[in-house]
């Protein structure tokens, strides 16, 4: 690596990637619960297990994709970036994020 401040990228691509085998674990589960209905059906139903298996593409996808732009801003602009420490509180805060709202759907605090 060239810059200093690309190693911000490794997090995002290690947070990317579990969240990846999540949610390949979870569509199994999934595949299991939509051929065997009775298999956790009051625990975790099959709308909820879908739901939180799609968004974790999208939440996956989006961490990657920030990890990119971490690795790729200091080559294109030739400098580091101004604050890894905001950098880490924006995954922090994605992570956190994620994980809350996992919690109120599997535990349906909403209602």
């Amino acid at each position: 690596m060239k810059y200093q401040t690309q190693k911000i990228a490794y997090w995002y691509f290690v947070a990317a990637m579990a969240l990846f085998a999540i949610q390949v674990l979870g569509g199994l589960l999934i595949g299991w619960i939509y051929v065997s209905p009775n298999f956790l059906s009051e625990t975790l139903p099959f709308n909820i297990a879908r739901m939180l298996h799609t968004n974790s593409l999208i939440v996956w996808l989006i961490l990657g994709f920030c990890g990119g732009a971490y690795f790729i801003l200091p080559e294109e602009t030739e400098t580091e970036i101004w604050s890894p420490t905001l950098a880490y509180l924006q995954l922090i805060i994605f992570v956190v994020g994620t994980l809350g709202a996992v919690v109120t759907y599997v535990f349906d605090i909403a209602h």
